[in-house]
């Protein structure tokens, strides 16, 4: 009798371990699944900074020739 309800104590507490080790490995992968949305998004924040940079770039580029352009043809002129 004593080493039957020792057994099932053994049951017991393997089963708790088992449980906490289950609740842990869920804990971890909701973490990574997080931290890969996190990167996710600053991905695409960063995509999307680089993008209006690049468009700002190239309309200042434009500007600056528009300008030298005037500035040219100004000259030429007088």
């Amino acid at each position: 009798m004593i080493g039957q309800a020792n057994s099932v104590a053994q049951f017991q507490m393997f089963m708790s371990d088992f449980q906490q080790a289950q609740t842990i490995q869920t804990q971890i992968g909701a973490d990574a699944q997080k931290q890969q949305m996190e990167r996710w998004k600053i991905l695409q924040d960063t995509q999307t900074k680089i993008f209006e940079i690049q468009q700002d770039v190239t309309v200042n580029k434009a500007k600056t020739q528009d300008k030298m352009f005037n500035k040219w043809d100004e000259y030429i002129r007088s």
